[in-house]
């Protein structure tokens, strides 16, 4: 009897002691896990949740696994533990930095390939007005500076002739006939001889059996097909003469990209010729058609070279930076491309 009495009072004590402990002393229920003091280990930037006791690869993702240590003093709250953490140091040598997510207005940037052209408009062909040989050449090379006035070559033409002729015979003999030299003065300035030209003919009375044509452009001379001594017919193709202080960039721009681009806006050039410089280029049109094979639409920008230095032909990538409204931006850093998985 006195035996079980000890076993009861011993076994309330049991359950006294047992009862008195603080709720959620229980490991299963804690708030708050120490991490206890392990050794290093190896994780993923990826999947923190990986840990491996040596270097390798993340079985999920296949990066390289980066080392990690345990902190002694540092605690988790539970859902915590696929977090990895930093001190003061490591976000400073990880360059770890935050920012508040917001709207802000944003560009849609276009890039796309091209070539430099001459403007129609700054294009001069010189075409014969008569048939003749040409005598001398003051201009016999692609690439020459020619202005409007300027020496282009010598021909004896008997049109020109003929014209002259029948000019002075109309002025000297015929002194009445104002209306006949007006036309045959006219007919002088078709064939290519300007004003003072026609005065010198005038004034001296003699008929030169040589005239020089003086150049009706100015600019860089970019085709040639004549040479001294050659004979010319009316109508053939003399030279060409371009203004290249402007030029055109055509661009090929997508399809899918072609409504972002607006008459006015400027563009950014590069070209492989000059790779430190930039050029800027105005959008002047937006061609109407659509290249059925590259599904392509033309733009044509309008490019200043009064240096000289762009060239027609060159190749050029150009960057449109337009407009696209608002939206949430983030650091370009924060953004990890992870490709298709």
């Amino acid at each position: 009897m006195k035996q079980l009495s000890i076993i009861l009072i011993l076994g309330s004590v049991l359950w006294l002691s047992a009862c008195s402990k603080p709720p959620g002393s229980h490991a299963g229920h804690t708030d708050s896990i120490a991490v206890s003091d392990a050794a290093d280990y190896y994780t993923c930037s990826m999947h923190p949740q990986v840990h491996m006791d040596k270097p390798g690869v993340c079985p999920i993702c296949g990066m390289d696994l980066v080392k990690a240590s345990n902190s002694k003093n540092m605690t988790t709250t539970p859902g915590s533990e696929a977090m990895v953490p930093l001190n003061d140091r490591d976000q400073v040598l990880a360059n770890v930095a935050t920012m508040v997510v917001g709207y802000d207005n944003v560009a849609h940037l276009v890039r796309a390939y091209g070539n430099l052209e001459i403007p129609e408009p700054n294009k001069t062909l010189i075409s014969a007005r008569f048939n003749g040989r040409i005598e001398k050449l003051h201009v016999d090379a692609i690439g020459a500076h020619v202005k409007i006035g300027d020496p282009l070559f010598d021909i004896y033409s008997p049109d020109i002739v003929q014209a002259a002729n029948e000019y002075l015979q109309s002025t000297r003999t015929m002194p009445g006939s104002q209306n006949t030299a007006a036309l045959i003065r006219s007919k002088l300035e078709l064939l290519g001889l300007t004003p003072k030209q026609i005065q010198e003919i005038d004034v001296s009375g003699q008929v030169p059996f040589v005239m020089t044509y003086l150049s009706p452009g100015s600019g860089v001379v970019i085709e040639k097909k004549i040479v001294k001594g050659s004979y010319v017919a009316e109508g053939a193709t003399l030279y060409e003469v371009s203004d290249i202080s402007t030029l055109w960039n055509i661009a090929e721009v997508y399809e899918a990209d072609a409504g972002h681009i607006t008459v006015g806006e400027t563009a950014v050039l590069n070209t492989p010729t000059y790779p430190e410089r930039s050029f800027r280029g105005i959008v002047k049109m937006v061609y109407p058609v659509v290249n059925p094979q590259s599904r392509t639409v033309k733009v044509r920008l309008v490019v200043s070279n009064m240096s000289g230095i762009l060239r027609p032909n060159m190749y050029t990538e150009i960057l449109f930076k337009t407009r696209s409204g608002r939206a949430i931006t983030v650091p370009v850093g924060a953004v990890l491309i992870t490709g298709k998985r």
